[in-house]
């Protein structure tokens, strides 16, 4: 068993594992003299989702947010890249301002766990889960307030479900990626081709509809017709679709007079 994907790295992680049920005290407000300090200093991975958030919350296209906003980093065990927040020169979030978050509606999913973070299971022994953990930093009065949750009622209350809905399919080819063929490195046209249909929401919009891909794939004219109207849709489309292009066994298949 191995923890895939953290929020936050270093000592604040506490070695406590927690599920739905657990409970907790915290609340963050503006009276509170370390309001805004966890903004700071720290790793912010974005997942595909959070773009297509705050892309349209700045009304900027994909490609502007990913050229602007975010830096590639690798996951060392799936050797998959993925991109982070860019912080400014002063290590603080770039959406961030003493008043608070400027795209507090549409923040990042690693921004609405905390304090709780997150981690996905997934083995070939143990099989797969999800799990929780909490987040002290030292300064954060947060912990100190009385309002209590459960872990279940933070995700509701911050729509994680959300997010991590529509994340789902892409999280499995992360994990795919690393028990599947740990040893394996994508060549740089299948980096190319993972970041687009992850990230690149724009941009893989116009490899659907502008190039071949419909006269390639059989795809019926609902599902036609949603991801041409729904961009979350498309989304969950993309991954779907790069999931059986990377691995095999594709969901979306070519056309019976084209896969010969």
């Amino acid at each position: 068993m191995e923890e895939i994907i953290k929020t936050l790295s270093g000592n604040p992680v506490q070695p406590i594992r927690m599920d739905l049920d657990s409970k907790f005290s915290f609340m963050c407000h503006k009276g509170l003299e370390c309001f805004t300090q966890c903004c700071g200093k720290i790793d912010i991975f974005i997942t595909p989702y959070d773009v297509v958030r705050i892309k349209n919350r700045l009304g900027i296209t994909s490609g502007e947010f990913l050229a602007n906003y975010v830096q590639l980093m690798e996951l060392k065990k799936s050797k998959l890249p993925l991109y982070m927040l860019k912080m400014t020169k002063e290590g603080r979030c770039p959406f961030v301002t003493e008043e608070g978050c400027t795209i507090y509606p549409d923040r990042p999913v690693v921004c609405r766990y905390y304090p709780i973070g997150f981690g996905l299971l997934k083995s070939k022994e143990v099989g797969g889960g999800d799990f929780f953990f909490p987040i002290k930093e030292h300064y954060c009065k947060g912990y100190e307030e009385d309002r209590e949750w459960t872990v279940r009622e933070w995700r509701e209350a911050q729509e994680i479900n959300i997010f991590d809905f529509i994340n789902k399919d892409w999280f499995d080819i992360v994990l795919s990626k690393k028990l599947l063929a740990p040893d394996f490195k994508p060549d740089q046209k299948s980096i190319s081709l993972y970041l687009m249909c992850s990230y690149d929401i724009d941009n893989f919009r116009k490899f659907v509809f502008e190039s071949r891909f419909l006269t390639l794939y059989d795809v019926d004219e609902e599902t036609v017709e949603s991801i041409k109207e729904d961009e979350t849709e498309l989304l969950k489309f993309a991954h779907k679709w790069l999931h059986g292009v990377l691995f095999g066994n594709p969901v979306i298949k070519l056309r019976s007079d084209r896969s010969s």
